[in-house]
């Protein structure tokens, strides 16, 4: 499984029956960056409106600026779909995981 997939969560666990793990985390490191990706889109989209609205950047500025936002928000927001999918489908693989 990919780099993030499966992390340890009870490491007093492990060592108190002797080396067996007892539960996972399966959430991703790629969850997460999706997450922060939609969050900085709305933000530059946000912020380029709070800007040309101040007459602080042009429309041709703020096109660009809003395009970027747009575009990086759905990318993370997908990233996050996709990813919720992948868990969703190794938790049904094993039950017996702890959500």
């Amino acid at each position: 499984m990919p780099a993030g997939e499966l992390l340890n969560s009870g490491g007093n666990m492990v060592k108190e029956n002797n080396g067996w793990i007892m539960s996972f985390s399966v959430r991703s490191s790629e969850l997460y960056s999706g997450r922060a990706m939609f969050v900085l889109g709305v933000l530059t989209l946000i912020l380029t409106i709070a800007f040309l609205l101040l007459g602080k950047i042009e429309s041709d500025a703020a096109v660009w600026s809003s395009g970027s936002g747009i575009l990086l928000g759905i990318i993370g927001k997908r990233k996050s779909i996709l990813q919720k999918k992948k868990t969703e489908l190794f938790l049904d693989q094993y039950p017996y995981w702890k959500k």
